[in-house]
């Protein structure tokens, strides 16, 4: 275990003079005054006037989510997302599974799925009778049949976890069989995660693909009505949905890609619920009249990756220290507000293989002499560049501001360069990402392989191993590190070698955990709605009160 030593924690007001960031809260707007109409007392003598019997407010049928991200497509299998991304498409897809707010895997579509065999390589699904699509058409395990061949098929965003299937038998309209090349334990976790979505086979073989994307058509609570890209998606409710007609008739996420303007929304009434807002306006915006805020832990968890083609990293001393630069409760405490929780691994608290006890300490004169050692110093820095969103988690572009100022302090001269959601996934994915790139993983599922596997292993899809160029010269060491998450067919001992991994990886200076995200969530005050920790939306689970 990494010692646990740290330097004493700064104060606020020093913290943030030396990050040069003493002004970055946000002055507080004013305040909405509560307008009430003017009574008139009742005349002296006589019969007095009777009020008339009260009555309820109509309640509204619609909801306006001043969203955090743009909604880059709505082919549901072809791109590339993080869970808030999903939220517009599980109003529209049905997942295979579900998850509830404790992330347990419950029947949905499937509603019963059970191993054949006991080398697990051939899996049963039972498909829920009754469902039907946005069409009319009934939802048969053709439906579901003909999804997984999509998922697993070329150029579409998680083909790598479902090209397992090597084969399906349908055995009638409510029964299918899957046949795996090889075993893996996430499988399941996969069917209720990302794009494991259930689209119809006739409606989408009668319109052909562009067709299915200018009217999409799913089983899920909500029927596509608009989309403006760059602008909003506005659906309606479908009454014929398999569990029930949802309450709210009407959803539209609006994009809003600032966090000042997406509290701009909620406190003017343009919008009914937002998340990701200034940190700095929350308790004012919770406070007001007609609103209500939660903050929210979410299964996310924020790092950075570390690519191995950029030459200065062929030194282990030098990925490190960057790490051990980084003061986590400071900026959770400082930059965040206390929206998050300082980690030191990729795996988070309720994660099967979180490592209770360990941290990766908080060290500059450690990052100062190894960076040295490698000819770096504050006189002759290391001069680098970092990708950061910025609006789209809370805080998210500070958060990279307060590591450049305390890279400065250790030898390290750091540039931001802002990008969108999907410029990351483009950037990773032709291998240009900057040397250091900030991102929010989500692993809802809490299996290690979507967390520490997935993200560091260098064949995986969704690393940033990219090209042919490996500085570290450890790919083969990290791959033999990481196999054991994806092989290994006793539980006990695969979440053992996993837990192991999660410190490898930080050890090693292939990541930088930060935190993991809480958000601020404002809604209207008679909007009732429970937030998921998976961060998705869900508004088929709203109601005006």
């Amino acid at each position: 275990m990494v010692s646990q030593t740290r330097n004493p924690e700064m104060d606020r007001r020093t913290f943030l003079k030396m990050l040069g960031m003493a002004g970055a809260g946000l002055v507080a707007g004013p305040v909405l005054a509560a307008c009430t109409q003017p009574t008139t007392p009742a005349p002296s003598g006589g019969p007095q006037p009777t009020s008339p019997p009260a009555t309820s407010p109509p309640q509204p049928k619609s909801v306006v989510i001043a969203f955090n991200d743009e909604i880059a497509s709505l082919d549901p299998h072809r791109v590339h997302r993080n869970l808030t991304q999903l939220s517009p498409h599980k109003c529209i897809w049905d997942h295979f599974i579900a998850q509830d707010h404790d992330l347990i895997y419950r029947p949905h579509v499937v509603k019963e799925w059970k191993w054949a065999d006991a080398d697990k390589l051939t899996l049963d699904l039972t498909v829920q009778e009754g469902v039907k699509f946005h069409n009319g058409d009934n939802l048969t395990a053709e439906d579901v049949a003909f999804s997984f061949e999509r998922m697993k098929s070329e150029g579409m965003a998680y083909a790598g976890i479902w090209k397992k299937i090597d084969k399906i038998d349908i055995q009638d309209d409510h029964h299918l069989r899957l046949h795996f090349s090889r075993y893996d334990p996430s499988i399941i976790a996969w069917m209720g995660f990302l794009n494991a979505l259930v689209i119809p086979k006739k409606y989408f073989q009668e319109v052909g693909e562009e067709g299915f994307l200018k009217n999409p058509v799913g089983s899920g609570p909500y029927k596509f009505k608009e989309f403006v890209a760059g602008s909003h998606l506005t659906l309606e409710a479908f009454d014929d949905y398999w569990k029930g007609a949802p309450a709210i008739k009407e959803v539209t996420f609006k994009i809003v890609l600032d966090p000042t303007a997406r509290a701009a929304e909620i406190e003017s009434g343009n919008s009914d619920f937002t998340l990701e807002i200034p940190i700095a306006d929350f308790d004012r915006l919770a406070s007001l009249p007609g609103l209500k805020g939660i903050k929210q832990p979410v299964t996310d968890v924020a790092l950075f990756f570390v690519v191995p083609y950029f030459k200065p990293f062929a030194d282990e001393g030098v990925r490190v220290a960057l790490h051990y630069a980084i003061d986590k409760e400071s900026i959770v405490k400082n930059v965040l507000l206390g929206f998050g929780r300082p980690l030191s691994t990729t795996e988070a608290p309720k994660y099967m293989a979180y490592p209770e006890g360990y941290t990766f300490p908080y060290d500059p004169d450690k990052a100062r002499k190894l960076l040295s050692a490698a000819g770096y110093t504050k006189d002759n820095p290391l001069k680098i560049r970092v990708m950061a969103t910025k609006g789209f988690k809370t805080r998210d572009f500070e958060v990279v501001q307060a590591c450049v100022g305390m890279w400065k302090e250790v030898g390290v001269e750091a540039e931001i360069e802002t990008i969108t959601l999907p410029q990351f996934f483009d950037f990773r994915k032709a291998a240009k990402l900057a040397p250091l790139a900030l991102y929010f993983w989500s692993n809802a599922t809490g299996d290690p392989i979507n967390s520490v596997g997935l993200s560091n292993l260098p064949s995986s899809p969704f690393s940033v191993w990219k090209g042919d160029v490996d500085y570290t010269g450890m790919k083969d060491e990290l791959t033999k590190e990481l196999l054991p998450v994806f092989t290994e067919k006793d539980e006990q001992k695969r979440i053992a070698a996993a837990r192991e991994a999660a410190k490898y990886v930080v050890e090693h200076g292939f990541v930088i955990p930060l935190y993991q995200t809480f958000s601020p969530i404002v809604m209207k005050q008679n909007l009732q709605y429970k937030p998921y920790p998976q961060g998705w939306l869900v508004p088929y689970e709203m109601r005006w009160t």
